[in-house]
């Protein structure tokens, strides 16, 4: 994140919508600069029952929130509770296309490419891939192997994965 970076995150709950905008500062911490929400009649006990009115509501939270803002939200994080959510670790061992250039972004492009291709249980989507590892053939962990001298590095990866009725 970046000084000035604008995050905003919806909440969708069961009773009403909540929407909180917040701006990186000058200590790489976030400051709530919006707040705003409204209740919802769309969802009852984590399942939409009412889809016009849940997306009127989110409407309704991002147009005060740009109005009070003066500026475009063009994305946002939305939360999803816990109990929509499965995490698969899992793990992939690769060698890079020219070893003796190093390893390349499209080396790890295709490991992290490699590392969601799961079984992925009926009723479930893919949502994300969060990067723990990745460790060189020597077992030096490293945050970006691109640029290392190394035969092999695997990548240690988990899978997110959520109930499509709830994603949707």
């Amino acid at each position: 994140m970046a000084i000035g970076d604008i995050i905003v995150s919806i909440d969708i709950g069961a009773s009403k919508i909540s929407l909180v905008v917040g701006e990186v500062n000058n200590f790489n911490q976030i400051e709530v600069i919006c707040n705003t929400s409204k209740k919802s009649n769309g969802i009852q006990k984590g399942k939409i029952v009412d889809e016009q009115s849940l997306s009127e509501s989110i409407s309704y939270v991002i147009k005060e929130a740009e109005k009070e803002m003066n500026m475009k939200i063009n994305s946002a994080y939305i939360t999803i509770p816990g109990k929509y959510i499965t995490i698969v670790q899992n793990s992939v061992q690769r060698e890079p296309k020219d070893k003796y250039s190093g390893i390349s972004v499209k080396d790890v492009t295709t490991s992290i490419m490699q590392v969601k291709d799961i079984d992925v249980p009926d009723g479930k989507q893919i949502i994300d891939i969060v990067e723990n590892e990745f460790i060189l053939e020597n077992g030096k962990s490293v945050s970006d192997p691109v640029g290392n001298l190394s035969s092999s590095f695997t990548i240690s990866a988990q899978v997110i994965l959520a109930e499509k009725d709830y994603v949707r």
